[in-house]
């Protein structure tokens, strides 16, 4: 796991992520319900280009600590050196600073493979948190060599996590009566 020093910027990330994501959702509740909470200030509009950097902030925070929890959780034999240093989380930051100026331009040619990478990420996400917690029901860490001998935990976490889109989908559906998201107006 990163150290503090290290887990300074990434808790930045997070807590920058958490300004900006109550201060849009107050926002969106002040929008879309007139006069709820209006007493209640907000420190500033919101706008997809901060959404943007704070969220993919909080995704470099995430991956920093969950490749090191999978790691510790799954393999006989890991590398007890740090997953991440000074000069990785630099690179890091900078590849994916890289990506957000080239999401900005609205390019289809950049966006679309964005979009299906993020899709895939987020999805990624989810089957590696569920397989881990398969990995502790089952009693299996620190069992495996290889990837390959995970196969029943990845494709327990992989049901789970389509298990649980579809559930939010459905509960979408019921909730606004369209696949989409919620209607503004």
């Amino acid at each position: 796991m990163p150290g503090w020093k290290l887990g300074a910027p990434l808790l930045l990330f997070l807590i920058a992520f958490g300004i900006d994501g109550s201060n849009s959702y107050l926002y969106l509740i002040k929008q879309s319900s007139a006069g709820a909470m209006a007493n209640i200030p907000n420190l500033y509009i919101p706008n997809n280009v901060l959404r943007l950097f704070t969220g993919s902030g909080m995704g470099i925070a995430l991956a920093s600590i969950l490749f090191p929890a999978f790691n510790n959780s799954a393999w006989k034999i890991y590398d007890p050196a740090p997953a991440l240093d000074w000069k990785k989380l630099g690179a890091i930051i900078g590849i994916v600073l890289i990506l957000d100026l080239l999401i900005l331009t609205k390019h289809p040619a950049i966006l679309y493979p964005i979009a299906i990478i993020s899709v895939l990420g987020v999805l990624s996400l989810l089957i590696i948190v569920f397989s881990m917690v398969w990995v502790m029901i089952m009693r299996l860490e620190n069992g495996f060599d290889t990837l390959t001998q995970m196969w029943m935990p990845f494709l327990a976490g992989t049901t789970l996590a389509l298990l649980m889109i579809a559930v939010i989908d459905l509960l979408r559906f019921q909730l606004t009566g369209t696949w989409g998201g919620f209607p503004l107006g």
